[in-house]
C-alpha cells in the first residue's frame, strides 16, 4: 500500500514538474516570439530606409544606421540571453526544493514502513498455536474461527510447518 502511494507521489512529482517546465516554456516562447517580431519589425524599417535613400538626392549614411540597429539587436539578444539563464537558474532551483521536499517525505514514509513492517511475536505465537490446535485435532475452520484468522492464512502457516 505505501508503495502505491510512494509511485503515486512520484507520479503526481513528475506530472507537476512537466506542467511548470511547459508553463515556463510557453513563457519564453511568447517572449522570443516578441522579439522575433521586434527583429522583424527592424528589418523592414531597415529594408524601407535603404528603399528610400534611395529616392532621396540627399546622401544618408546607411552604415550609421545598420551600426545603429546592430547595437540594438546585440542589447536585444543580451536580455534575451540573461533572461533564458535567469529563468533556467529559477527553474533548476524550484525543480530541487521539490525534489529535496519529496525525498524527505519518501524518507518520512520509508521510516514509517520499517517500523510497521516488523512482525510481532504475536505472530510467531499464532503460528505455534495453528499448529497446536491442528495436532489436537481440529480442522482448518475450526481453526481459522477460534483464532480469528483466514482459512487460507490457517493453510500457509500449515505448509510453512511442514503439515499439510
Amino acid at each position: 500500500m505505501y508503495d502505491y502511494a510512494i509511485i503515486a507521489a512520484a507520479s503526481l512529482f513528475l506530472i507537476i514538474i512537466f506542467i511548470y517546465m511547459y508553463i515556463k516554456d510557453s513563457e519564453i516562447s511568447r517572449k522570443f516570439y516578441l522579439y522575433e517580431k521586434a527583429i522583424e519589425d527592424l528589418n523592414k524599417k531597415i529594408y524601407t530606409l535603404e528603399k528610400n535613400s534611395k529616392n532621396v538626392k540627399k546622401e544618408i549614411d546607411i552604415d550609421e544606421i545598420r551600426e545603429y540597429i546592430d547595437e540594438r539587436i546585440e542589447e536585444n539578444i543580451e536580455k534575451i540571453t540573461s533572461f533564458v539563464v535567469e529563468s533556467h537558474n529559477k527553474t533548476e532551483k524550484s525543480v530541487k526544493e521539490i525534489v529535496d521536499n519529496l525525498m524527505e517525505k519518501i524518507d518520512i514514509v520509508d521510516e514509517k514502513i520499517k517500523k510497521y513492517s516488523a512482525l510481532p511475536d504475536t505472530y510467531q505465537s499464532n503460528d505455534k498455536r495453528v499448529v497446536s490446535l491442528y495436532n489436537n485435532g481440529l480442522t482448518v475452520s475450526e481453526i481459522a474461527k477460534n483464532l480469528r484468522m483466514g482459512i487460507g492464512e490457517v493453510e500457509l502457516v500449515l505448509k510453512i510447518a511442514g503439515i499439510k
